[in-house]
């Protein structure tokens, strides 16, 4: 299958205007492009005019180029090379380069999966005698590369969803294997590692792997920075104490990957520093340090090193659920992670693309999302962690935030094992927590756990002090809806963890070590 007219449209304009050559972010013109040798020949002697200085190219100047070479230079005689450049020169527009440059790109990639035995009549019909041609090939007009890719890749996840089925069904006795639960329970086998708060730990029982973990809140109240410091609590061991004035063990150190839709990956390693050495992270925008701080954040840096592969990064502007599955099975294969952080869920252009002529509302696609994360975390066995927006109901608490305050659709939270909204508290909860007069300090962040699938604690109210500039967190009361202190909850202290193993103990010399 090859577009002739679109080749000779495209030959035309980059005669008169060779510079959409250099731009690259919009154009990738390549060789590969072309089906014939004789339109091969005549692109390259575009290609090597423009970079050798030419602004415009006339026929004569590609003549001239491809008479070097003694094959090319016969080819383009046989082609009436000279009369098909002028024809190219006197037909094309310069401004509907853009059109056919995506018609070429489309009708190479449909050639490309014919090669590969996928059958691409449902885009484009060359039998122009069927009766369906006419449509089907109106309707390739308005489709992009895009497009034609979801539709295959949809084809294959539904063979997958078909044939690979994970889910299968067994009977037994309930008396089987029961032994092996008790004995699970003696070694906190159900436990998973802890993130940042003593009482979210123990009303949620830390990051259990096979579960998705989703927080919501509004803009600006640090979904993604409590995000982060989860993330680092779990990928390292260390971080530095700044009222003992060095390196402590607090962390799991075990393999995590953020990934993030909307900041960028600087963005969260300035993040992780400041996690790390406890400095604000404006400091790491203006990079005034003391002869001190120097010396902390190149301990930092060597903690960062010794543990790379704890902590990996994935920039995703653009997301989609079949980019997320191919994503997340592909790095825990890669590289062992355990803990998944994938930024906040949102409906976006790339995620509507995806399901381009499916009659689907926004609350849909958002559950299904959320359903793919959830099967992720089962299927892969991992936590994972994610966050909403959520809607102007979210500003009255007179009862526990609940599902009913997430924006775009409350069934996102169907599939979740844990539900939580994070708010900043009132003058009149302040004002509260003031009036108790203990001396402890006073929470600026509150979250709100409304669905714990396992667990004794739901439908209550964590108080937090949470530090945005370093991202660490220290949990303080937790209450009621109506306010009233809940302190009967047992402490069980299985999250904090048992350093015993001789290579931190040395780890932590060394980095304490580092002048």
């Amino acid at each position: 299958m090859v577009d002739k007219n679109s080749i000779l449209q495209i030959v035309g304009s980059l005669m008169k205007h060779p510079q959409f050559l250099s731009e690259v972010d919009k154009y990738k013109l390549t060789l590969d492009d072309f089906y014939y040798r004789f339109d091969r020949y005549v692109f390259a002697a575009i290609d090597n005019l423009y970079r050798s200085g030419a602004n415009r190219i006339q026929p004569i100047d590609i003549e001239n180029y491809l008479q070097s070479n003694a094959a090319a230079s016969v080819i383009f005689k046989q082609n009436n090379g000279i009369e098909y450049l002028q024809d190219a020169e006197y037909l094309s527009e310069v401004e509907n380069f853009d059109y056919y440059y995506k018609r070429l790109k489309k009708v190479n990639l449909l050639s490309k999966l014919n090669s590969q035995g996928i059958n691409t009549n449902e885009f484009y019909m060359e039998d122009l005698t069927s009766p369906k041609a006419a449509d089907i090939n109106k309707h390739f007009e308005e489709l992009d590369i895009e497009d034609i890719l979801n539709a295959v890749k949809r084809k294959v996840l539904n063979l997958e969803n078909e044939f690979n089925q994970n889910e299968v069904t067994q009977t037994q006795s309930a008396f089987i294997g029961i032994e092996d639960i008790i004995e699970g329970a003696r070694e906190n086998v159900d436990i998973g590692v802890p993130v940042q708060g003593e009482i979210l730990n123990e009303v949620i029982s830390g990051a259990r792997r096979g579960t998705l973990i989703i927080r919501s809140g509004s803009s600006g109240v640090s979904k993604t920075r409590q995000a982060v410091g989860d993330a680092c609590l779990i990928a390292y061991p260390f971080r530095y104490d700044s009222y003992k004035q060095e390196w402590i063990q607090i962390g799991s150190g075990r393999k995590t990957m953020f990934i993030t839709t909307e900041q960028t990956i600087p963005e969260i390693q300035k993040m992780i520093l400041a996690y790390l050495t406890g400095f604000n992270e404006s400091k790491f925008r203006y990079g005034q340090f003391t002869a001190k701080e120097e010396r902390i954040i190149k301990q930092a840096v060597w903690v960062m090193e010794q543990y790379k592969d704890n902590f990996f990064i994935v920039q995703m502007p653009a997301p989609r659920i079949d980019l997320i599955k191919s994503l997340v099975r592909e790095q825990v294969t890669l590289h062992q992670i355990e803990y998944v952080f994938y930024d906040y869920i949102f409906i976006c252009p790339s995620l509507l693309g995806e399901f381009k002529g499916i009659a689907l509302r926004n609350d849909e696609i958002l559950l299904m999302f959320s359903t793919a994360l959830k099967e992720l975390a089962v299927e892969l066995d991992v936590c994972l962690f994610t966050s909403t927006q959520v809607n102007a109901n979210a500003d009255s608490n007179v009862n526990i935030r609940n599902e009913s305050v997430i924006a775009g659709s409350r069934a996102i939270i169907n599939k979740a094992d844990i539900g939580m909204v994070i708010a900043r508290p009132t003058k009149e909860e302040v004002d509260f927590f003031q009036d108790m007069g203990n001396g402890q300090a006073i929470p600026n962040i509150v979250t709100d756990i409304y669905k714990v699938r396992s667990g004794e604690w739901n439908q209550v109210r964590i108080w937090s002090l949470f530090d945005y500039g370093n991202l660490r967190k220290e949990d303080l009361y937790m209450t009621d809806s109506r306010m009233n202190l809940i302190t009967d909850y047992e402490r069980h202290f299985i999250y904090e963890i048992d350093w015993e193993d001789v290579d931190y103990t040395e780890m932590l010399k060394k980095v304490n070590g580092i002048k």
